[in-house]
């Protein structure tokens, strides 16, 4: 934090930048605007007020292909802006993250120390890129530090607001923790965690990832952090209900005994697991597809005999409904229907086209980059509204 420190006592400075424009969606038009910023650049020099504006438009670009995942593209030209505008904080900001998120771990370092130690244009927006590089890295006193920075220079994003809010609940549960890296994770774990608990959690993990990755077709871009706690306070910060004992927000955390897990945390592991897996593969799932998915990779099974029962009162009619019941936890018989309801949906589509079929979905959505509507009719021949009907035909309700 004492590098980071020095960077905000850096004056702020540089040239003054184009007039911001949207940025154009993935396809020709984006690829133009990359073209016409190319030929620009060929005549400017480096570290000129035009290569400063050449590399602010680049940085847009490439901003805009790291929310979208898209590293690759992203890193390629955040780079071609920093070779512009060395100096740029939001650039070298953007491209840690963008190789964080790669698990290029030697290029992330180099990027954060150029961040921490040599940047002078750091508005807001750095700050808020670099508290998300710190909590990716799990330091969060530096997470704090930059988000707080961020404010600090006129920083107003709710998201970045609520990002810190939740980052200093979770440093003042978290004191103490200890880390043990396994080959795709890095756990966390309260000092009253006994160590063979965190042994059982990474051996359960990495085997749970090995299905799941053949499952899903999909994999990790960096290890995913594990955060075990010894108790419920985390989870009454962050508002969790009492009847779950995980949750993911980019970080499982589970709530376990000291000892070796039992049955129930191990299967919210993989719950949870499976979450972060369709995440890393794209956001276009509804929630109830991570929901059934999660279930199913969690182990849990609703024979058909007992759907009625489960799903009671009555079923959710449409993909919009059941995830408006998922997300309201207005009761925990509700959610406890949809979550059933959600399981349901999957068995359906295992029994009627194969588990492949799942795979086909997710490829299709995260490969792709099709809708997942577009997706199911082109794995399984029906569309979202006649999946909701054949399967109440199927479940007899």
């Amino acid at each position: 934090m004492i590098a980071l420190a020095v960077l905000a006592a850096v004056a702020i400075g540089g040239a003054v930048p184009e007039p911001s424009v949207p940025v154009p969606p993935p396809g020709v038009a984006r690829d133009r605007a990359v073209a016409a910023l190319r030929s620009r650049a060929v005549t400017a020099v480096p570290g000129s007020s035009e290569a400063a504006r050449v590399a602010a438009g680049m940085e847009r670009i490439g901003a805009a292909c790291l929310a979208e995942n898209d590293l690759a593209r992203a890193s390629e030209l955040l780079s071609e802006a920093y070779t512009l505008d060395e100096d740029n904080g939001l650039v070298l900001a953007e491209l840690t993250l963008c190789y964080l998120r790669a698990d290029d771990d030697a290029s992330a370092r180099f990027y954060l120390r150029r961040t921490e130690e040599r940047a002078v244009h750091a508005p807001p927006e750095a700050y808020a890129v670099l508290g998300d590089v710190y909590l990716g890295l799990h330091r969060l006193d530096d997470a704090v530090f930059a988000w707080e920075e961020c404010v600090r220079l006129g920083g107003t994003d709710p998201a970045v607001l609520e990002r810190l809010a939740r980052a200093r609940d979770e440093l003042a549960v978290s004191r103490g923790q200890r880390s043990r890296r396994f080959d795709h994770f890095v756990i966390y774990a309260d000092p009253d965690v006994e160590e063979r608990a965190v042994e059982t959690v990474g051996t359960e993990l990495e085997a749970a990832y090995a299905r799941q990755t053949e499952l899903f077709g999909t994999r990790l871009t960096s290890p995913q952090v594990v955060v075990l706690y010894a108790g419920r306070a985390y989870f009454a910060l962050a508002s969790v209900p009492d009847w779950s004992s995980g949750f993911y927000d980019g970080k499982i955390r589970v709530s376990v005994d000291s000892g070796a897990p039992g049955p129930g945390p191990i299967a919210v592991l993989r719950h949870e697991l499976a979450h972060a897996l369709l995440r890393a593969a794209g956001t276009r799932f509804p929630a109830w597809f991570h929901e059934g998915i999660a279930q199913w990779c969690e182990g849990r099974r609703l024979p058909v005999r007992d759907v009625r029962g489960a799903i009671a009162p009555v079923p959710a009619s449409s993909s919009r409904d059941l995830d408006r019941l998922l997300a309201s936890r207005r009761s925990r018989s509700a959610v406890r229907a949809g979550y059933a309801q959600a399981l349901s949906l999957i068995e359906f589509l295992v029994a009627t086209r194969g588990i492949g079929a799942i795979a086909c979905l997710v490829d299709d959505v995260a490969v792709r980059g099709s809708a997942f509507g577009d997706a199911l009719e082109g794995e399984a021949g029906i569309t979202e509204v006649e999946l909701f009907g054949r399967w109440r035909r199927w479940a007899g309700v």
